[in-house]
This record gives structure tokens, sequence and C-alpha cells, in this order.
């Protein structure tokens, strides 16, 4: 049983307890009023008549005034408590007054009523007031009217005989009246202490109500908080969690079977940098709202933190190309939902998904290797170009903890001299070598050489590129050094990464480098992607422009492959673009790379601005290049990148080798 049934339960009896005595005295009087008015009707009627057959008209008048007396106030309610009260009482002192002269000791009767309805009426303090009034009255009336009362013995002394009567009369007068007095007054504190008693425990009562809604409220705002996403409303971690292991359970007994959608938002933080957090959020409440409505009400709909969602959807058992055929289904849902734009005050909103999934039940796992293999999968459908959808395999697992193996050796790469800079010549259109480019690479003291479209990504994930890039900056600094003192004064570009660059002190750190090493900054070309540029420009901007200040150049890498803007070209202190080799492959032979390349190089000449063509593995591509203007070509049709100790025992000779 709840408390508050509990204290309801108790408080049952006293709710139905005598009211407060003032509203028990108002019914006695009426209730007096009525009797009174219903006998005096049946008694002075006949009264008044033999009264007048006498003669006695005096008695009949009184008798007939009293009775007018008491229907008036029987019969006007409207009247205040107090009012009607006195009125009867004065109604009954003035007919003991009149017996006390005309009718003799039956008078007293009437004296003693008066100061014991007073006390019934009233209370203690007005019936002591009557009490006085009889004393004062029979006192003086009796002794100065010399009404017919005696006592034996004092005749002839008729002041003291009064003063006999008085105190015998007041005595028991007194004690009829203060007995009913106390009796009344105790039963008045009786029930006010009642009163507050109930009144107390009806007050506990709704404070116990209140406490417990607040613990209610409380606990369901602390379940949310355990169990729910505070922007979306979308069951968190802990929640999927513990459905996700009792799907499975269910899965793995054969009674149910069930698909798990690892979601995550592509580019995502493009509309974050852009727009800003708030419509960051409000872009992921409307996806969570999107995704809550496609889907059943068995489903579970959760994020986990950041873009990412996860959507768990049982259905009954299948066999294996059933559970492929139902994981197909939802995943196809959930992808066609993101075609339509999300509208945010009133700004259509673009974004996709990459999705992987896992079917439940195949092997005895648990949540989190679910989550684990769904995010491997999704990772997958990221890496094939995004808006895609994977589904996971056991080779992704294996393909995930390769990876993080290498992160792991990567750390020890540098310490362990395992990691070297190549240098790879750039040419003109006369063949003569007009720079170089430093290009990492790794050789793994078990796995070999790892190519640097395999390890770089890795780096760049798990923030240990700002290590690399510090160290690929000062074995740059002494390369260049190095090949102007063996006579080869050509320029030297060095890849440096966004992170890197945004470093708060990367600028003082540089130019820390150029002057420890001593090298030549007019013979440094920075190459950055442009990427860097999304990221504030404004700085990025202002740190270019403080490095070019002491003669660094700078080159956008990989041109036209970013978010290109023209825009920022002309703002930029650039001394060079590089050709993406995805553009240079195809060339000459296809139309549309081509136009590209052309663009770029007539663009290029426009803003007096060098070019390097990168990839450049065939003499058509070479020839065209040239034949358009093109500044600089690289690619192995001219020179591999070579280690430093071998260029120069070349003397940066040319051509494959």
């Amino acid at each position: 049983m709840k408390a508050t049934t509990l204290f309801e339960h108790a408080l049952a009896p006293t709710v139905s307890e005598p009211e407060v005595l003032h509203d028990w005295r108002a019914r006695i009087l009426s209730t007096i009023l009525a009797f009174v008015a219903v006998l005096g009707v049946l008694t002075a009627v006949p009264g008044i008549w033999l009264a007048s057959q006498q003669g006695l008209w005096g008695i009949a008048w009184v008798d007939l005034a009293a009775l007018i007396w008491v229907l008036v106030l029987w019969k006007h309610p409207r009247l205040t408590y107090k009012t009607r009260t006195w009125n009867l009482l004065a109604l009954i002192y003035l007919i003991g007054v009149w017996f006390l002269f005309y009718v003799g000791p039956v008078s007293q009767i009437y004296l003693i009523a008066f100061p014991v309805m007073a006390a019934l009426l009233l209370g203690l303090r007005p019936a002591s007031f009557a009490l006085a009034v009889n004393a004062v009255t029979l006192m003086t009336l009796g002794y100065l009217g010399n009404t017919d009362l005696h006592v034996a013995g004092f005749d002839d002394r008729p002041f003291i005989e009064w003063v006999v009567i008085t105190i015998n009369f007041l005595f028991v007068n007194a004690v009829i009246t203060l007995s009913c007095a106390v009796l009344l007054q105790q039963l008045e504190r009786s029930l006010e202490r009642q009163r507050h008693i109930a009144t107390s425990l009806e007050e506990g009562q709704d404070d116990l109500r209140r406490v417990n809604t607040e613990l209610q409220h409380t606990a369901q705002a602390l379940n949310r908080l355990a169990y729910y996403d505070e922007l979306t409303g979308l069951p968190n971690r802990r929640l999927l969690i513990d459905r996700l292991n009792q799907a499975q359970a269910s899965a793995r007994r054969g009674t149910q079977g069930g698909t798990l959608l690892y979601l995550d938002l592509d580019r995502f933080k493009n509309i974050n940098d852009a727009r800003g957090h708030a419509a960051g959020d409000a872009l992921l409440v409307a996806v969570a709202r999107r995704l809550s409505g496609l889907l059943r009400e068995e489903d579970t709909v959760a994020r986990l933190g950041g873009d990412e969602f996860v959507i768990l959807s049982p259905h009954s058992p299948m066999d294996a190309q059933g559970e492929a055929r139902a994981a197909r289904v939802v995943a196809d849902k959930v992808r066609e939902s993101f075609a339509q734009p999300f509208m945010l005050d009133g700004q259509p909103y673009s974004t996709q998904a990459s999705i992987g999934v896992v079917v439940l039940g195949g092997v005895a796992q648990g949540a989190e290797e679910l989550l684990r293999d769904a995010d491997t999968a999704m990772y997958r459908a990221k890496a094939a170009g995004r808006n895609h959808v994977a589904y996971f395999e056991a080779a992704m697992q294996q393909e995930v903890e390769n990876k993080l193996k290498l992160e792991n050796d990567l750390i020890h790469a540098v310490e362990q001299d395992q990691l070297a800079l190549h240098l790879q010549s750039q040419v003109d259109a006369a063949g003569a070598i007009v720079g170089v480019e430093l290009l990492l690479r790794w050789t793994h003291p078990t796995l070999g050489p790892i190519p640097p479209s395999r390890f770089i990504p890795i780096a760049e994930e798990s923030n240990l590129i700002l290590s690399l890039g510090d160290w690929v900056l000062e074995q740059g600094c002494r390369i260049q050094r190095q090949l102007r003192e063996a006579g080869h004064a050509v320029p030297v570009s060095i890849n440096v990464s966004p992170q890197q660059f945004h470093q708060p002190d990367f600028v003082k750190h540089a130019l820390g480098l150029l002057d420890r090493s001593q090298a030549d900054p007019t013979q440094l070309i920075f190459e950055v992607t442009e990427g860097l540029l999304l990221d504030d420009l404004e700085h990025t901007i202002e740190c270019m422009e403080a490095l070019a200040e002491r003669g660094i150049r700078f080159s956008i890498d990989d041109f036209g492959t970013g978010y290109s803007s023209l825009a920022y070209l002309k703002r930029l202190p650039l001394h060079e673009l590089k050709i993406d080799r995805s553009f240079i492959t195809d060339t000459p032979h296809d139309p549309g790379d081509t136009a590209i390349v052309e663009m770029i190089l007539s663009m290029a000449r426009h803003l007096e601005l060098k070019v390097v063509a990168e990839g450049v593995e065939t003499p058509a591509q070479s020839e065209f290049l040239s034949a358009h203007g093109c500044t600089a070509q690289q690619g192995y049709l001219h020179a591999k990148p070579q280690a430093l100790d071998r260029w120069l025992a070349n003397g940066g000779r040319l051509g494959p080798n």
C-alpha cells in the first residue's frame, strides 16, 4: 500500500468528527428556538386565553410579546448568531424579572436559565456576566421591590434576608452554570486540538504527496539522464546495450532475428563549421525525429554521441538469406530517408549517412562486440565513398585489428629510425631540375615498406600526424641546408598537414626550426591541402603571411580535389598549384580531365602562379603539359623518389632507377 493511501485511511475517522464548537452552538440555538417556538405556541395560546378570561391582561400581554419575540428570532436566521443569542437571553431574563414581581418564587427558574443558556450558547465569560446580573437583580429588585420571598428567622431583617436568598441562589446557579461553561470550554479545546491534529495530518499528507510527486519526477529525470540522450531524447548507449544484449540472446536461441545498423552522418563537421553548433544540434534532432518516425514501435533508434546513430530492428526468425534480405530492406529504407533535405529554420540542409550493418545471432557475441563490428562496417562504407551501406564480414575486423597494430607500431617508428624522407625531383619542359618534394617513407621491421597511402591516414586519425609533421619539418630544414651546401640550390617542398598548421605555436615553432637548422627559408615550399582553408580562413591567412615574410612559399597540393574556391586564391600568399595525379592519369585522352587541366593552367597563368603536375608517367602526358605551359612536372617518367645520399650521389640524375 502506498504511503498516501495509508495516511488517507488513518484520517478517515477524523474527517467525520463534529465541527468546531461555534458551528455546533449555532445548530443548538436553532434547535432551541424551534422547540421554544413550538412549545410556546402550544402553551402560550391557552395561557393567554385563560389570562384574558380572568382579566389578567398583564400576563396575557407578556406571554404574547414573548411568543412573538421567539417567533421572530426563529424565522429570521439571517440575524447574526450573537444577535439572536443575546435576544433570547434578554427574553429569558426579562421574563424572570417580570415573574419576580408578579408571580413569586417561580421566577428563579427563568433566572437560573439565563446564565446557564449563556454558558451553553456563548461561553464562560458571558455566563459569568449573566451570574453577576442575576445577583444584582435579586439583591436590588428583590429587596427594593419587597417581592414575596421569605426566609424563616429573617422576617424583621429584610436586607439580610435577601443577602441569604441571593447567596444561596447564586451558589446553585453558579454550580450549574460554571459546570456547563467549563464542560463546553474543554469540549471546545478538545475539538480545536482535534482540528489542529487533523489539519496537521492533512498538511502532512499534502507534503507527503508533494514529496512523492517530486520523487517520481526526480526518478523520471534520473532515468532519462541515465538511459536517454539529452539532446535528441533517443535511448543512449546504456539503454541500447541492454536492449541489444536481450535481442542477441533471443537471436541465439532462435526465437527472434534482428538487424543492427550503425549510422554516421557524412561531412557533418562541415555543417557545424559553416553554420555553427546550434545548427548542427538542430540537424541531429531532425535526424532523430525522422529516423524515429520511419521505423516501427518495436525498433530502437539510439544516439551514441556526436553524429552517430544506431538502429536495432528485431524481427521474426529467418534463414540466412531471409536475414540478409531483411537487413537490406531496413538499410535501404534508412538510406532513402536521407534523400529529402532537412528543413531547419526554413533552410534546407542536405546530408547523407554511411551505414554499417550486422545481422544478430551469428556467433556468440556481446553487445559491445556487435557495436564494434557494425562500426567497422560503417567505416568500410565511408571509405567506399560515403552514402554507402556495408555489411560486416570477419575480414573487416581483421583489417581493423591490423590497423590498430600498425598505429601502435607507428608510434615507435620515429625513435626506432624506421622513417626516412625521399626526394622526388621536379623538372621543367627542358628536363632541368627545378625543385624536389620530400616524401615520407616507412620501412617496417617485419612488414617491410608500407606505402604512405596506408599509414598517413592512420596518423591523421590518431593525431600522430603532429609528431610526424614536426619530425618531417625538422628533417626537411636539415635536407635543404645539405642540398645547398652540396651545390643544389633548388626549392624543397615539404607537406604540412592541416592539424599541424593549426597548432597554436606552429608559426613560432617553424621559424625556430629555421633559425636552428640555418636553412634558407626562400628555398622552402610548404605544401598544404585545400582542406586547410575550411577552418578559420582569416587565421590561416595571417599565419601564412607571417611565414611568407621570412621567405617561405606556399603551394596548394592536390588542387581541384577539395573544396576549391577561386576567391581565396587571390587572398593567399601562394607560389604554386599542384595538379592532382587523378587529373593527369587520363590526360590527354580523356576530354573531361584534359579540360580541367587546361583550365587550371590557364587560371594559374592569369594569377601568375607556378603549376606542378603530379603523377606524370607517359611521354604523351609530358608533351601535353609542356605544350600548355605547365611550369614543372613530377612523376615516375622523370624520377622516382630516392634517399638523400643516393640523390646526391647521382647528382640529381633523372630518369627511372
